[in-house]
């Protein structure tokens, strides 16, 4: 077996255990994923134990669709650590939402790496289940309200987000997963895909600045309003 990878002080001191802590109401699932931002691979309760083997690292770059930031100095740390976990699933979770030994942790600033609470009246996703409407979302922490339609597979719409930025958004959708285009006003662009979740009425997702949906540069997340 290769050397366990030791954590740093966000994830805990070498093999840990933490408690999922979710401070957001009608938020109870933490979602775990390939890497920060990537996949998502498994759920876990809040309240849940999980074991914690080391760090999965920092997304960097810019919030939103906002153009990126030059980087002054030494990133990563503090709340936009990544905890590799072995158990019940393994993955990555954000260090934001892990409490080891019953410390206390922050309040979180949004809900990344969160899948939606299912009301006990959802019913399962109905076979024209699509994106069409209106989205409360969150790209990096920054909020955005998505307008969408969808006409066949086609789906196009704009976004305004609370950090300034606004622009269009263009694409497919194939199966639940909408693979798509984004301009913005400002001329900045790029791609992106989202996953519509089971009920319909909710999305995971990522986005680049590149001409490839499936390149991950940051997260998305929403539920539909």
């Amino acid at each position: 077996m290769p050397p366990m990878q030791q954590a740093d002080s966000a994830c805990g001191d070498g093999n840990a255990m933490a408690t999922v802590v979710i401070n957001q109401p009608g938020l109870d699932k933490l979602n775990v994923r390939s890497g920060p931002g990537g996949q998502v691979v498994g759920t876990v309760p809040e309240g849940d134990t999980v074991s914690v083997v080391g760090p999965c690292g920092a997304i960097s770059g810019a919030a939103g669709f906002a153009k990126p930031k030059t980087q002054q100095g030494g990133g990563g740390g503090g709340a936009g650590g990544w905890c590799q976990i072995s158990a019940p699933v393994h993955g990555c979770v954000s260090s934001q939402f892990l409490a080891f030994g019953g410390n206390d942790v922050g309040q979180p600033s949004g809900a990344a790496g969160i899948v939606r609470s299912k009301g006990k009246h959802q019913a399962s996703v109905p076979a024209t289940a699509t994106f069409g409407g209106s989205w409360s979302a969150n790209a990096d922490n920054v909020a955005y309200s998505l307008s969408l339609k969808q006409k066949g597979n086609s789906v196009s719409g704009n976004y305004e987000g609370a950090d300034g930025s606004a622009g269009t958004i263009s694409g497919k959708m194939s199966g639940n997963i909408l693979h798509f285009s984004w301009v913005q006003k400002d001329g900045t662009r790029g791609s992106g895909r989202f996953v519509l979740a089971d009920d319909g009425q909710s999305f995971d997702g990522t986005y680049n600045f590149s001409n490839n949906p499936d390149a991950v540069e940051g997260s998305w997340s929403g539920t539909r309003q």
